[in-house]
């Protein structure tokens, strides 16, 4: 009975102990709960808003993306300390209103005049004997590029000596018959008959002589003609016109025929430089529109020139168009088939415009710093979207307006100082 009891009075105080532990949880919790009721009681009840009725009634997300995509460049700014400030040595500028003009930069080729290019072919067949120039040589024209023995010439010119042997026994003929006609030794009709014989003659010579000119004979060739041993069957092939041998195919010993080109002379004081146009191009290319020339082998030079011509039709395969540019070639630095950059440049009336200098490439975009107002050595960073440039200035499309002061010099500067401290750009 002793252990009994000394269990209860130990027992009793835990007992006691766990009830006010739980009491002063209760109470804890009814003062949180008042506490909680009064704070809500003391807000208004919520709105409530009906259902929407359809997806078309959500915020779309797209267009909060699209604000915070533009926000930036709007709101970004470089800011300078004054000794950079100073290093810099910022200059500005207004945008103003200008003459604009679009340009359109296409490929080219370098091609002869083909209206200046002759391909040479002998008139007669034959043995080729000489052949005097070679492949780049200037030649002018009646200058001999080929001597040609030919068999057909010294038959042409035997056929004219023969006629004018013949020419001369009858004009002899005719004067004894015109003798004898006033002696009354001969008719009235064998003085016509030997007239008509004489008449005929000449008619032959003239056509021996016609075919020598044709066979290519000259005036000289031909006077020096008096009799069979001064036959020359060798046939000089001149140059056609001034210019240079851009192809030659004759050799001494070739055998040739009047079908057989035997060399290519062509004037290249003017070229012909063929521009490729693309077919969404068309409307802004034409005749007469002028075309700036350069190439990569000249640094520096520039030609000039107008269309001329533009092929009708369209090539299937690559759906351009051939553009004719004349262009003046006095030293003959351009050579065929040399590849040309063209700039096709037309007005395009009024418009804002900014200096080459002032715009600043920071990716794919284009840049341009505006001084902030009341705020020394800060710029802000605008976006700006461009034209073609021409003579030195950008035609602006969006991003400025009339008057907007922007940075022309030094701009190149804050550009680095942009990414530098805007490491999104």
């Amino acid at each position: 009975m002793q252990n009994i009891d000394k269990t209860d009075t130990t027992a009793a105080p835990r007992r006691r102990t766990m009830w006010i532990g739980l009491g002063a949880v209760v109470a804890l919790a009814a003062s949180i709960g008042l506490w909680l009721g009064l704070r809500n009681s003391s807000r208004p009840n919520p709105r409530q808003h009906s259902p929407m009725a359809s997806m078309a009634d959500m915020p779309s997300p797209a267009s909060n993306d699209s604000a915070e995509s533009t926000a930036p460049d709007a709101a970004l700014q470089v800011d300078l300390g004054p000794d950079d400030l100073k290093k810099a040595q910022i200059q500005t500028v207004h945008v103003d209103m200008r003459e604009t003009a679009s340009t359109l930069r296409v490929p080219g080729v370098v091609n002869p005049d083909e209206y200046k290019e002759v391909h040479v072919t002998p008139l007669v067949g034959g043995v080729i004997r000489q052949v005097p120039v070679v492949l780049g040589d200037h030649v002018r024209r009646g200058q001999p590029m080929a001597v040609v023995f030919s068999s057909d010439l010294a038959d042409a010119e035997t056929g004219y000596l023969a006629m004018l042997a013949e020419l001369g026994a009858d004009h002899k003929k005719l004067e004894r018959t015109e003798n004898l006609l006033k002696l009354g030794a001969a008719s009235q009709q064998e003085e016509e008959e030997v007239a008509a014989s004489h008449e005929a003659h000449e008619a032959h010579v003239r056509a021996s002589l016609e075919k020598l000119r044709l066979l290519g004979a000259d005036d000289r060739q031909i006077a020096a003609l008096k009799q069979a041993e001064q036959i020359d069957a060798n046939l000089s092939v001149p140059a056609p016109i001034n210019g240079i041998v851009l192809t030659r195919t004759a050799n001494p010993g070739l055998v040739t025929n009047m079908a057989q080109e035997l060399f290519t002379v062509a004037d290249l004081s003017t070229v012909w430089v063929m521009a490729s146009i693309n077919e969404k191009d068309f409307s802004t290319i034409h005749v007469g529109t002028t075309a700036v020339v350069t190439a990569q082998a000249y640094p520096g030079r520039v030609w000039k020139g107008h269309v001329v011509y533009i092929q009708p039709q369209v090539d299937p395969a690559t759906r351009t168009a051939q553009a004719r540019i004349e262009v003046a070639n006095p030293d003959e630095s351009l050579r065929l088939d040399m590849y040309m950059d063209v700039e096709f440049m037309s007005a395009s009336g009024k418009g804002l415009a900014v200096p080459e200098s002032a715009i600043q490439a920071i990716g794919e975009k284009q840049y341009v710093f505006l001084p902030v107002k009341d705020s020394d050595g800060s710029f802000a960073v605008r976006q700006v979207k461009l034209g073609s440039v021409s003579n030195g200035f950008y035609p602006v499309l969006d991003g400025l307006k009339l008057n907007d002061e922007v940075v022309r010099e030094g701009s190149f500067i804050l550009k680095a100082e942009a990414i530098r401290q805007h490491p999104e750009l």
